[in-house]
């Protein structure tokens, strides 16, 4: 069951800010290439796959962030105690994409684990979100693994001042002596300022470091 914390807006210190931004429903997003020469190599020394271990430390770097895991849930302000991340991944007989998710995240071992048997288990699927109904506490990760891209944006607009981050990463390539991986991320200014998404990256980085 995941757990949250109402948000009292009448304590709440960005008050102004969040009353502003949801108004005006301003979004952003910013794109940095991350370099991944370390996390590629030990990826492959411990046969894990590259796309499991980025999601491991993706989702554990959006829940060191505080401001990111502020959600709406029936129409309160909460802050989620961790986020689980929900996935793309690709139907190669359809050349359609599909969405699945990951429970809780202990290590990246057992997200490794957990991957591959979701993948083999859903490999055929034709339906968008196999899974069913994903868990309200999300992060969105996506991979667009045919293209080293230089900025990537998205425009949902079904859902109003939808505070759920949205992360996006691309191919990684050579580039001198490293391996550069792009990843956008866009979040709503709301709850989150350019100051979070820098501290963001740089826990990414440190993470895939490791």
């Amino acid at each position: 069951m995941a757990t949250y914390q109402v948000i009292d807006l009448e304590s709440f210190p960005r008050r102004s800010y969040y009353e502003y931004f949801m108004a005006t429903d301003t979004t952003f997003e910013v794109t940095v290439k991350i370099d991944v020469t370390r996390a590629v190599e030990k990826c492959k020394d411990e046969s894990i796959s590259f796309y499991a271990y980025s999601i491991y430390n993706l989702t554990k770097s959006v829940n060191k962030i505080p401001n990111m895991r502020y959600a709406h849930l029936d129409g309160q302000l909460v802050e989620w105690q961790a986020l689980v991340p929900t996935f793309t991944n690709f139907n190669q007989e359809t050349a359609l994409f599909y969405t699945l998710w990951l429970g809780e995240l202990i290590d990246y071992q057992s997200v490794d684990r957990e991957y591959k048997k979701l993948v083999k288990d859903y490999a055929n699927t034709t339906d968008i979100a196999p899974m069913g109904d994903v868990p309200p506490n999300v992060v969105n990760i996506s991979s667009i693994p045919w293209v080293h891209f230089e900025h990537f944006s998205s425009h949902p607009a079904a859902i109003k001042n939808n505070l759920i981050p949205m992360i996006t990463i691309g191919k990684y390539e050579n580039v001198g002596s490293q391996l550069l991986m792009p990843v956008n991320i866009k979040v709503h200014h709301a709850t989150v300022d350019a100051y979070h998404v820098s501290s963001f990256f740089e826990i990414l980085q440190c993470e895939m470091d490791r």
